[in-house]
């Protein structure tokens, strides 16, 4: 008995010290894990501010090496089309749909499946023979088996039919929506280059207005202190200068942000120093002809712009949808044939071959079906109402833009003329320079208003250009590519 209390008690002891090992293995093992947990959670956040601190860095202090520093048009909008990245992204997606495509139209194959299965036998089994007298048992042992079977179903097919029609689809409408962005980049760039041109041109032309208006002001203070002008003509005269130094001022921050935007476009990141490099474009800004717009701006644009052949897709992509909905309806209609291996011949296992037909109708699918072919109908009736709405929506772009370039045109044409009338009064007020004071005061009046008309008219031509740039924007015109 002493023995048996003394073998119940290592026994206890042997089991309390089993928990305590089980218990201390298993804080330990949570510990390390937290610990490795908290140790890679703070190895990530520090990738991943060490990642942002880089593309920061990437994106502020980046350099085009070999890029000339002035730019015509052209060059801006291969750059532009060149370094997007949402170009880059729309191409990654059309390559996407694609590869869905192709896996779409590969689910028409029949289906091939290998499968492997294995039974542990350890279970007792009874048996009940006649010729024994009593009941016998015995384990049943381990076995496994291998099918080999292969599936096609007409339905099945049919759905996969009309679900790689509609990733064709998706793939030229991926197509037709990096058209439409790469327009809308290069219509960004145009007015982003034109706008940039134009206040490049009238910088120098306000910078001497500003100078010669600083000189009318000294002359006006001096002939005001002789008592030969009115202190009116003097206080107008400052009023001009300050009105010239504002100007000079806002067409610097005009070209900066300017400037700016387009070195964005082109993908140059710019830091506006001291010593920072300036973009400067090259051009002739001349004043379009009105000639340029068609007659019938909106069927010109329902002509060329994609929107509308991406909408035909989407109704074509709706139609199908409403006919697979229709073919889910049916019941599913299933050939297969079946090979079966099985390692043991005992009678009960055997190798086979199987083949035949499987029939079968889900009713509650059945009726959710219904309801989604009548959502598929309505969606294919919404989508002939949003090509529509669209379509009304293009031409009144197309509208707009071209009455506001006709505008521009015209307000251009009128600055000229009343440039010509500038230069006229510019040079009857060089006759009448008799070598007084008041006289060369009056000519540089005329040739500071002759240089406010020039930079008027150089903004409207700038305007114009712009509103061109819009205008073939929302025709379609300014880019265009074959369709693959």
């Amino acid at each position: 008995m002493r023995n048996e209390m003394n073998n119940v008690g290592h026994f206890g002891c042997s089991l309390w010290f089993l928990v305590l090992f089980g218990h201390s293995l298993m804080l330990t093992s949570c510990a390390w894990v937290l610990g490795r947990e908290m140790d890679h959670a703070t190895y990530s956040r520090a990738k991943a501010e060490q990642a942002y601190t880089d593309m920061i860095h990437t994106a502020l202090d980046r350099k085009e090496n070999g890029t000339p520093s002035t730019l015509n048009l052209k060059q801006c909008i291969e750059m532009a089309l060149a370094k997007n990245l949402s170009l880059q992204m729309a191409e990654l997606e059309r390559i996407n749909r694609t590869h869905l495509s192709l896996a779409d139209w590969s689910k028409m194959l029949p289906h091939a499946i290998l499968a492997a299965k294995f039974d542990q036998g350890d279970n007792i089994i009874y048996s009940d023979l006649y010729v024994d007298s009593y009941w016998s048992e015995f384990y049943a042992r381990s076995s496994w088996r291998l099918f080999l079977e292969t599936r096609w179903s007409p339905t099945d097919v049919a759905i996969a039919y009309y679900t790689a029609r509609n990733a064709d689809n998706r793939v030229l409408l991926s197509f037709y929506e990096k058209v439409r962005l790469t327009q809308k980049i290069v219509e960004t760039v145009e007015v982003s280059f034109f706008r940039l041109l134009t206040t490049q041109e009238c910088l120098p032309w306000a910078r001497n207005l500003l100078s010669l208006r600083s000189d009318i002001a000294r002359a006006m203070e001096r002939l005001s202190r002789e008592r030969l002008a009115a202190a009116d003509d003097y206080e107008k005269a400052l009023s001009d200068e300050m009105k010239a130094q504002h100007l000079v001022a806002e067409l610097e921050l005009d070209f900066e942000r300017h400037a700016n935007a387009l070195a964005t476009q082109l993908g140059r990141a710019r830091l506006f120093s001291s010593n920072s490099s300036t973009l400067v474009v090259k051009g002739s800004l001349t004043c379009p002809n009105t000639n340029e717009a068609p007659q019938e701006p909106e069927i010109t644009a329902l002509r060329n712009r994609p929107e509308i052949v991406a909408l035909g897709l989407k109704q074509v992509e709706s139609s199908n949808e409403f006919r697979k909905s229709i073919v889910k309806n049916f019941p599913r209609i299933s050939l297969f044939w079946r090979y079966l291996k099985n390692p043991y011949y005992d009678g009960r296992f055997r190798d086979g071959q199987q083949a035949g037909v499987l029939l079968y109708m889900d009713l509650v699918d059945t009726l959710a079906q219904l309801k989604e072919t009548q959502v598929a109908n309505n969606q294919r009736l919404r989508s002939k109402l949003e090509m529509n709405a669209v379509a009304l929506t293009i031409a009144s772009q197309a509208s707009i833009a071209a009455k506001k370039y006709q505008t521009a045109v015209q307000k251009a044409s009128t600055r000229a003329q009343a440039l010509d009338a500038s230069e006229k009064a510019m040079k009857a007020a060089e006759v009448k320079v008799q070598g007084r004071n008041l006289s060369d005061v009056a000519q540089k009046k005329a040739r500071a208003d002759l240089i406010i008309e020039k930079i008027e008219l150089i903004k409207s031509v700038g305007e114009a250009n712009v509103c061109r740039a819009e205008l073939k924007s929302a025709l379609g015109t300014n880019y265009s590519v074959p369709v693959p």
